[in-house]
């Protein structure tokens, strides 16, 4: 649904996190349905699952992978459908290119691969691969009182097969915490069609904004309950999400 938090750090050499994170989706469609494609007026709900694995090679390779799971439902008023499948799967590595005391600055490439599952009514598969550049940014910021906080922001250009267009994805992060085992996140998502998609290609742009409370049950483990909302967009639907998700760390 959405990337992790802070996922600009290289993870140490031998360890890693994994997050199964998911939620319900829904949104009224209005000739595009939530991904683009031209469609009838109506509604679409969806579930998603998005696991996500990331695992530190050396102390500046991270390398990792994150399926994307949906069953989805679209009633059209006239007609009524669903399906279930897996959206894509990327596969990516990340490099750090700095490591100071409290910033980072990466380098990753992502690899999308196809999807399994419905390609129209409801668009649940991509029908092609695609790849994207991206540099990443983050920063720690310590607090007084044992807080701390820190930023993350990334940019990337996905270069898209087939007829959708090539788009730029930035977001953007800012966590804090006010507790040693509680963590505040702001989140933004961004994404701009290139307008460079071929015959009947989707071609749009989306902003996604999110808000998620994060808890540490322990060193290992932790909890996120959070709230998406897509606030803007050309030629696309724009819905909202429930965000619940568990963290595990080794």
């Amino acid at each position: 649904m959405t990337l992790p938090a802070a996922a600009q750090w290289p993870q140490p050499e031998g360890g890693g996190q994994v997050i199964i994170g998911g939620g319900p989706y829904s949104a009224r469609i209005n000739g595009f349905d939530n991904r683009g494609n031209a469609t009838r007026n109506g509604s679409i709900q969806r579930l998603d699952i998005s696991p996500y694995w990331e695992h530190g090679l050396t102390q500046r390779w991270t390398v990792g992978i994150a399926p994307r799971l949906q069953a989805t439902w679209m009633d059209q008023t006239a007609t009524r459908s669903s399906g279930f499948g897996l959206a894509e799967a990327n596969i990516f590595a990340r490099y750090a290119l700095y490591r100071g005391t409290s910033d980072v600055l990466s380098l990753q490439a992502t690899l999308s691969t196809p999807g399994i599952g419905a390609i129209r009514n409801p668009y649940i598969a991509e029908p092609h691969a695609s790849l994207e550049a991206r540099i990443t940014y983050g920063r720690s910021i310590p607090l007084p009182r044992d807080m701390s906080a820190f930023v993350a922001l990334g940019a990337g250009y996905r270069f898209r097969a087939g007829s959708p267009a090539d788009e730029v994805r930035v977001d953007a992060t800012v966590g804090f915490r006010p507790l040693p085992n509680w963590m505040l996140l702001g989140q933004y998502f961004g994404t701009v069609g290139m307008r460079n998609n071929g015959a009947g290609g989707p071609d749009y742009a989306i902003q996604r904004l999110q808000a998620s409370v994060v808890h540490d049950l322990n060193a290992r483990h932790s909890v996120q309950l959070g709230y998406m909302r897509e606030v803007d967009g050309r030629r696309v639907a724009l819905g909202q999400a429930v965000l619940l998700a568990w963290w595990y760390r080794y």
